[in-house]
């Protein structure tokens, strides 16, 4: 049976108080400026009262190049481990030319206690970073699953991660810029299971093909109850992790009426 996770990019918009630009990038930073305990362990809090079991850490509530400081680290373990939150990967992307761009964020993340990598590694060639990116997971004892944005094929997918020829190296699939991308949702999730490299799945629905407006679970035009549906039917037992990242408004509400479907669909 799948595991079903938060990931903590849903609160992308928590540090401007959900009145900054709809743009990722400002709500990044402002993110990984305001990381504090107290304002993760109200994160954690959140989390573990809408009755999750598990939380996707978002690389700017925890940052290996601007977090790696004093025991914030350990802050952020400690109170993960009080509210019985199993950390299922460390989510967000990087920009990497060299080895030493790879290994620093997976080091920290063995310390963090993720063994998952979930999202995009950019700047070298797949033929040239997915063999990279495989050496080190085997040195750290994790795994790298690529999240899909722009592609709007599964073919799309498998090329950036080389073809999918590396054991450590897979995929995040993310529906809702599948629903973006006008890919279908359900085939792709099918496809890449098949091939076993579905290493994670972001539930996440969007309002319309073209954008990319996240709504609650069930409510846009991403077949997410038939990709839940079809993963427990496939016996698939990997995370599904739930995502909302609204800019205007805290996306709690909505997630926990996501959570309650999906919980639902996973009995068959």
């Amino acid at each position: 049976m799948p595991t079903v996770s938060f990931i903590s990019a849903n609160y992308v918009a928590r540090a401007l108080s959900y009145k900054g630009p709809a743009d990722w990038m400002p709500n990044n930073d402002a993110t990984i400026k305001a990381a504090s305990a107290e304002h993760f362990l109200a994160v954690v809090q959140e989390v573990a009262a809408a009755g999750f079991e598990a939380i996707d850490i978002w690389t700017a509530h925890c940052h290996w190049q601007h977090h790696d400081r004093e025991d914030y680290l350990e802050q952020v373990k400690g109170f993960c481990s009080q509210f019985d939150l199993t950390i299922t990967s460390y989510a967000g992307g990087f920009q990497a030319n060299e080895a030493k761009d790879i290994d620093a964020p997976f080091r920290f993340m063995k310390q963090l206690g993720a063994t998952l990598f979930a999202g995009g590694i950019h700047g070298l060639p797949p033929a040239d970073l997915a063999p990279m990116v495989n050496e080190i997971c085997h040195r750290y004892g994790s795994r790298w699953a690529f999240e899909n944005h722009p592609e709007k094929t599964v073919d799309e997918i498998f090329a950036k991660i080389d073809g999918g020829r590396h054991d450590r190296v897979g995929v995040a699939l993310d529906t809702g810029w599948c629903g973006t991308q006008a890919m279908d949702a359900l085939d792709a999730v099918k496809r890449v299971r098949e091939a076993d490299k579905l290493f994670i799945v972001h539930l996440k629905d969007v309002v319309a093909v073209g954008a990319h407006d996240t709504c609650a679970i069930g409510e846009g035009i991403v077949p997410c109850e038939r990709v839940v549906r079809y993963l427990v039917q496939s016996g698939w037992e990997g995370d599904i992790a739930i995502e909302h990242e609204p800019y205007d408004r805290d996306p709690m509400p909505e997630i926990v009426r996501s959570f309650a479907r999906v919980k639902e669909w996973l009995k068959g």
